[in-house]
Parts: structure tokens; C-alpha cells; sequence
């Protein structure tokens, strides 16, 4: 993958991830490019990048996400299918595709027979490889749908989940200059909203094409 085009899909999820600046700051540009040229995979920067966001929820991060808070996290072993996803079912016909799962789950769950849901199901069921190429495409239509999704929330439901956030970050709120709060929040909100979601990740998607 050519480094531009290796570029744009980390900003793309690392903005999906914590909202804010539509573009990768001059520190998050360099450490990817220090990535690129040791050959780490994009596949693995949006694995560390979704593991650090699930740290810093327990931990409660003062800052928001970066490509250096990823960094601890990159290399590590995959996780065990059962901890990868939470609510996917195992394949159960013989010869479906690897994503299936993912596909029924997704289709259980947005049964008001949602547009987007529909789109993100049937083109899961159509990647038949396994591959990083297959990642790449079941991980940009993946969050493709969760940003689709956070949109047509509309703001009164948003809003909602940024006050819920403001609630789960307490104090913290207190201790950081406002436009760091203001980042946390929409971060925090971001997350609150995926958790609706717990197998349309990487991990997830790793495990079924592994």
C-alpha cells in the first residue's frame, strides 16, 4: 500500500476514534512514517490504535488519543476470539463467508432493517479472502457505518451521550485546560456510542479472516 493511501486510512480511524482535527498532527505524521518504513502494517497501527482507546477508558487518559499513546499496544498478540467480540455467533454453514457472523449480528441488532446497517452486512458477506487486503475492506466499510451512524444520531442523542461522558470523566474534567476537556469529551461520547457495537473492530475482524 502506497504510504499516502497508508496515511489517509490511520487518520481516518484515528479521527473515527476520538472526533476532533480531520488530519494527523505533525508528531502522530512522524511516528507513523517511523512505522512505515520499519514495514509495521496499517492493520496493526488501527489494532493498537482501538486497544489504546480501550486503555485510556480504564485509565482515564488526560490527553487525547495519539498515534504515541498506540504505541505500547502495537505488536502485541492478537486477542482470543472469545474476547475479541461479544456478541457475533461462530459460523454455522458450511462454506460462508468469514465475515458472516459479523454480518448476522449486525443485521439482529439494527432490525428496524437499517440502510446502512443492510450495506456494511452484504458487503462483509462478499469478502471471501483472507487476507490483509480483506481487513483493509471489511475495516474501512466498518467504520464507514459507525460514522454513519454517529451522524444520523442526530444532535439531541449526541449531546446525550456527551453528557453521559462528562459524567464517566468526573473530576478529570477539572484538572485539563478546556480544549483538552472538550476533546475528552467527544472522545469519551465516541466510545460510549461504539460499545453499542463491541464486534465491528479490528479484533474482530482479525479473528474471523486469521
Amino acid at each position: 500500500m502506497a504510504w499516502r493511501a497508508a496515511a489517509e486510512e490511520v487518520r481516518a480511524h484515528l479521527v473515527a476514534l476520538r472526533g476532533g482535527a480531520p488530519f494527523l498532527s505533525p508528531s502522530d505524521a512522524w511516528q507513523l512514517v517511523q512505522w512505515l518504513e520499519n514495514g509495521v502494517s496499517v492493520g496493526d497501527v488501527l489494532l493498537a490504535l482501538e486497544r489504546a482507546a480501550e486503555a485510556r477508558r480504564r485509565q482515564r487518559g488526560r490527553t487525547p488519543l495519539t498515534l504515541g499513546a498506540a504505541k505500547r499496544h502495537l505488536g502485541k498478540p492478537a486477542y482470543p476470539r472469545a474476547t475479541a467480540w461479544r456478541a457475533a455467533p461462530e459460523p454455522t454453514v458450511a462454506g460462508e463467508p468469514p465475515l458472516a457472523p459479523i454480518a448476522r449480528a449486525l443485521r439482529g441488532q439494527e432490525a428496524d432493517g437499517s440502510g446502512a446497517a443492510e450495506d456494511l452486512a452484504t458487503a462483509l458477506e462478499r469478502i471471501e479472502e483472507r487476507d490483509a487486503e480483506a481487513e483493509r475492506q471489511a475495516i474501512a466499510a466498518i467504520r464507514t457505518f459507525v460514522e454513519t451512524r454517529w451522524l444520523s444520531l442526530g444532535e439531541p442523542r449526541r449531546d446525550a451521550l456527551r453528557s453521559r461522558a462528562r459524567e464517566d470523566l468526573g473530576d478529570l474534567l477539572a484538572l485539563v485546560d478546556e480544549p483538552t476537556g472538550l476533546a475528552l469529551v467527544e472522545e469519551t461520547a465516541r466510545d460510549l456510542f461504539r460499545q453499542s457495537y463491541p464486534w465491528l473492530t479490528v479484533a474482530s475482524v482479525r479473528s474471523f479472516l486469521a
